[in-house]
């Protein structure tokens, strides 16, 4: 059962390779009797103009959005358990989905026709949502391969070339930062959020989980592990890289000041740049993520990306699955999601969309022009695929950032965080009653 709770990731190479958009033929699937009421929880903004066009499609299907930030999780897991009060659709990122079928709470989809819309995803993604090959527990959305977001205008300031390697780039933090008298640091280190340091391992070739049927064999603390760590916690401690916790106040006013000059960023982080940075508007640009090894094909890793699963309360399981399979493949709604949100499409055929390489539109225009969709997606084609979750991940990811406070503060080594976290984790998960090894 554990196998098919954890989640192996297919790469993203067949990404955006099709000249022509293909879009399903959405008329073979009959709902309920109507009219229909519909209720979808989701954690992301942007939702209303998808939801009017869908609406406008269905007109018998009216949808109730319910937009509870991070109380999303905590609401469902909550009302799953009683049996009663979940929503006909939830949005669940692809690392929370293993926790969320272990529940019991999410309607399978072969049976409703789930299986057919394999073929307009990326393999990656689908697997996200049919470990087995066999069930269905939610529909593919959206990706987040990390790529580097920089200021150029502080780069070409102070005359730093764009790091093409990691050890480039601790050489023009360091130069930044001397050249700037210590007032310009290149970067974050997001110490807060586990999710966006896996995504930093990813890169690396490093794996946290290793699945064997049932069996899982946790290396949080592997030697990969410990060296992306260590790097970071180096530029740390000369600060050369600033601390803040990501999206944050705090984390915007040392962008927008000038004081950081980039940021590792999954894909949809261009829209919270263009959105909180619109002053900076032109200075910014995207550029791949460094890399370990440069005589080796560029590599990224993957931070969040979300799929849309019918709830096994839904009193219309047949009209909330038609939502989710138009949500992802249908152009326009593709379209708006880029253009308002940055949310980047996991549908095989997205490349083909015009409206996606607009030069002079929401996220290419802050970045000076800069075809952003088209540069993601070749960032996107070098994760690897060969990543997986498991159902404990979130108190995983939570303990992370408590252990890694230790580092932040000078009180304990990156060898000490890591034997901590991978200690936390395991007895956590032995807690749950799960098959876990060192």
């Amino acid at each position: 059962m554990l196998a098919v709770l954890c989640f192996l990731f297919f790469g993203l190479d067949a990404l955006h390779a099709a000249d022509e958009f293909n879009q399903p033929d959405l008329s073979k699937f009959q709902v309920e009797p109507g009219p229909i009421n519909l209720e979808v929880w989701i954690w992301s903004s942007g939702f209303d103009k998808v939801v009017s066009l869908f609406e406008a499609a269905y007109p018998n299907i009216k949808i109730k959005v319910g937009n509870y930030g991070n109380d999303t999780y905590p609401k469902a897991r909550t009302a799953f358990k009683a049996g009663t009060g979940a929503p006909d659709v939830l949005q669940v990122e692809y690392m929370m989905l293993p926790s969320f079928i272990a529940t019991g709470g999410l309607r399978e989809l072969s049976d409703l026709g789930g299986r057919s819309l394999q073929s307009y995803y990326v393999p990656w993604a689908w697997r996200q949502v049919s470990p087995d090959g066999k069930s269905v527990y939610s529909v593919p959305g959206d990706s987040g391969p990390l790529g580097l977001m920089y200021n150029k205008k502080i780069f070409d300031q102070y005359q730093i070339e764009v790091p093409k390697t990691w050890d480039e780039y601790a050489a023009a933090a360091e130069k930044l930062y001397k050249a700037s008298n210590g007032k310009v640091k290149i970067g974050n280190f997001t110490a807060t959020n586990g999710d966006w340091f896996s995504g930093l391992i990813w890169a690396a070739g490093g794996r946290f989980f290793d699945v064997k049927g049932d069996s899982v064999k946790q290396t949080l603390n592997s030697p990969v592990v410990e060296k992306v760590l260590t790097f970071w916690a180096n530029l740390i401690k000369k600060g050369y890289v600033s601390t803040y916790a990501t999206l944050t106040p705090d984390f915007w006013n040392a962008l927008g000041k000038g004081e950081v000059a980039s940021g590792v960023e999954a894909v949809w982080g261009t829209g919270f740049y263009s959105a909180f940075l619109a002053a900076e508007k032109g200075d910014w640009r995207v550029a791949p993520l460094p890399q370990w090894d440069a005589n080796k094909p560029p590599v990224s890793g993957n931070w969040g990306g979300s799929s849309y699963a019918v709830t096994a309360q839904s009193k219309y399981p047949k009209a909330a699955a038609l939502f989710c399979y138009w949500l992802n493949t249908n152009r326009q709604a593709i379209s708006i999601y880029w253009e308002t949100q940055s949310i980047f499409p996991t549908d095989k055929y997205s490349n083909a969309i015009p409206d996606l390489h607009k030069l002079d539109q929401k996220p290419a225009d802050f970045f000076g022009g800069q075809d952003v969709f088209a540069e993601y997606s070749k960032i996107s084609e070098g994760v690897s695929p060969d990543w997986t979750w498991v159902p404990w991940w979130n108190y995983t990811s939570d303990a992370f950032a408590k252990r890694v406070a230790a580092l932040i503060n000078g009180n304990a080594t990156p060898k000490q965080v890591l034997d901590d976290w991978q200690q936390d984790s395991i007895e956590h998960a032995k807690n749950e009653g799960f098959d876990v090894s060192n």
